[in-house]
Formats: structure tokens, C-alpha cells, sequence
């Protein structure tokens, strides 16, 4: 499965309507004395979905137990997750050959993840995908970070913390994460006074990028509050009186309740908040999404867990917005 330009558009018209199409899939086989739950992820991150047994895999030394080796495509090399043993099943040899490698893309990161079946793509609304609870499932709670139901039954499927797997399967990758988080205080950035003591507001259902976004926030000095999803940003600022005391808002784009683009929507369709900076920080990161999302209202647009990228834009926000009061 490989993405088209008719697919581009499609997904982009779903989520200017708050909408998303969801692949998903199971990480175990059915038994006849078992169905295993069934878990999703956003369509628009899919790259292929290959036949396992198609291509070879070649050990990567010194790796997490998670990553199974790398397999070529196309003249390029991909570490594959083995995502049942993150969910804490273990694979045959005999299923290992039935198996499928979904190869996706996070903030260009192209990985593939093992899982046993795909059971299809369903479009759904973001307002019928619910943070996660507690669920009489056989399932690891930990790693699950939304459900929603499967169309026109009540079988819940779990959208899992992609990024949270990523962290734990690629500890590399986590160091310099939360290392990059750590020493961006070390720099003199010498922020405004207006940016200083104004709150930064910022929506993001993955805990482990909420811990790693309220660590750069708080080495940079600056004041911060995050929420779970879209909506309860959105209801927090329509309680405030006025927005004198908010500098500006990260947004995800993929939420449940209310998606970063209908937190854009709000924001913009708002006179109270219309003119707030508007930044969004997602792991969708193709050109398609930038345009899209600077054409809806936002102000920025930044890949997941680039700190640089991060603390220039904040700047650029405080040149553009706050520069003259300073001066002031």
C-alpha cells in the first residue's frame, strides 16, 4: 500500500472535518478459544504494508530485544519492531510466516512494525476516538493511548502510543530525545519579558511527548500547561476572560475528542482568539500537512522531537508578536 496523491487529498478533506481513516490490526491470530482485541493506527502514516515472509532480515548488532533486525526496500534499510512482543505476546514461527510488516512514518522516521492481520481501513470521526481507560480486554493498558470502536459494533480497538514505542524499542533514539530536552537550557536564550511571563498552552495525547515537550518548556524557564487532547485545550481557553495571559499554543494534530485541525478552526473562528500564535507540533510531517495546516490558520508547523526547531520558532513567535511591546 503505498501513498497516492488521491489518498493525500483524501485524508486532508477528513481532517479539515475532523475526521480520520484508521488501519486497523491485530498482533495475534484468532484461536477458537480466543479473539484477540484489535488495535489502529492513522492511515496517513502508512507507507506499505508488505508480506513478511517476502523479505529477509538482517541482524542489527547490539539492539533493543524489541527491534527484530532490518530488512531492505527498495535500496533502503528499515529497523522492524516486533510489535507483539511490546504488547507482551509472542509470535510462532509458523504465524511469524502469515505475518504482515506495516511500514510507517514518524517524523521521518520509516520503520516497520510486525503485527499478524490487517482487518482493514474505517473512517472515523475524532470526536468518537476517547482517551484510554481501564478495560476488561486482555490488553497492556500502558501503551494504549485512545479507542474507538470498530464501525457498526461495539468492539473497541486500541489506538496505540506509537511514540512511546518508539522511545522504548529504540533507546538511542530516547537519549537524545530527552538529552536534546535536557541542555537546551544550557544555551542564553534571553527571552522577552511578554513571552517570560506569559503561559505557553499545548495539546498532546502521548504522555511520553508530553513529558518531553514540558521538559523543554521548563529548561527554558518557561511557564507551560498540557492537556490530553484537543477539546479540553479548546474548553480551558474559553474559560479564560481574555488571552493576555497566554503567549501562544502547541497543538498535535492527531487527538481524540477534537483533532489539532479543528483546534485550529476554533482558535481562528474565535474573536477572543483569532490572533493567538498558533504552533503545530506533529509526527506527520509531509509537506501536504504544512500547507494544509498554514492555510487553516496556524502559524507554524513543527515535526515531533525536533528541540531546536522548537526554541527558533518560539523566538520567531516573540520577534513577530511580541518584539514592539517589549520595546514598549
Amino acid at each position: 500500500m503505498t501513498t497516492t496523491l488521491e489518498q493525500v487529498e483524501k485524508t486532508a478533506q477528513l481532517s479539515k472535518n475532523n475526521q480520520m481513516s484508521l488501519m486497523i490490526f491485530q498482533v495475534q491470530f484468532p484461536r477458537e478459544d480466543y479473539a484477540p482485541p484489535y488495535y489502529g493506527m492513522n492511515v496517513f502514516k502508512v507507507r506499505e504494508v508488505l508480506e513478511g515472509r517476502a523479505f529477509e532480515l538482517s541482524e542489527m548488532p547490539d539492539t533493543n530485544p524489541l527491534i527484530e533486525g532490518m530488512i531492505e526496500l527498495r535500496g533502503v534499510y528499515l529497523p522492524v519492531i516486533n510489535l507483539p512482543k511490546w504488547m507482551g505476546f509472542e509470535m510462532t514461527e509458523e504465524e511469524r510466516e502469515k505475518s504482515i510488516i506495516i511500514v510507517a512514518d514518524f517524523s521521518h522516521n520509516f520503520i516497520g512494525m510486525r503485527v499478524a492481520h490487517i482487518h482493514g481501513v474505517e473512517e472515523k470521526d475524532w470526536a468518537d476516538i476517547k482517551p484510554a481507560s481501564n478495560y476488561n480486554v486482555n490488553v497492556n493498558t500502558n501503551q494504549v493511548v485512545n479507542h474507538t470502536y470498530l464501525e457498526g459494533t461495539e468492539t473497541l480497538c486500541f489506538i496505540l502510543d506509537i511514540e512511546k514505542l518508539l522511545i522504548e524499542a529504540m533507546p538511542s533514539m530516547a537519549e537524545k530525545i530527552f538529552s536534546s530536552a535536557k541542555d537546551v537550557g544550557k544555551a542564553e536564550y534571553d527571552f522577552c519579558d511578554a513571552v517570560m511571563s506569559r503561559e505557553i498552552l499545548f495539546a498532546e495525547d502521548s504522555k511520553a511527548i508530553q513529558k518531553y515537550m514540558g521538559m523543554v518548556f521548563e529548561q527554558l524557564g518557561l511557564k507551560h500547561r498540557g492537556f490530553d487532547n484537543g477539546r479540553l485545550l479548546l474548553d480551558y481557553v474559553k474559560g479564560l476572560e481574555d488571552m493576555s495571559g497566554i503567549s501562544m499554543i502547541f497543538t498535535d494534530l492527531e487527538m481524540p475528542e477534537a483533532s489539532g485541525h479543528t483546534v485550529i478552526k476554533e482558535l481562528r473562528g474565535n474573536p477572543k482568539t483569532r490572533d493567538v500564535p498558533i504552533v503545530v507540533h506533529t509526527s506527520m510531517t509531509s509537506d501536504n500537512n504544512s500547507r494544509e495546516v498554514i492555510e487553516m490558520g496556524a502559524d507554524h508547523f513543527v515535526g515531533k522531537v525536533d528541540t531546536q526547531l522548537i526554541v527558533d520558532t518560539i523566538k520567531k513567535i516573540e520577534a513577530k508578536f511580541y518584539r514592539k511591546e517589549n520595546v514598549a
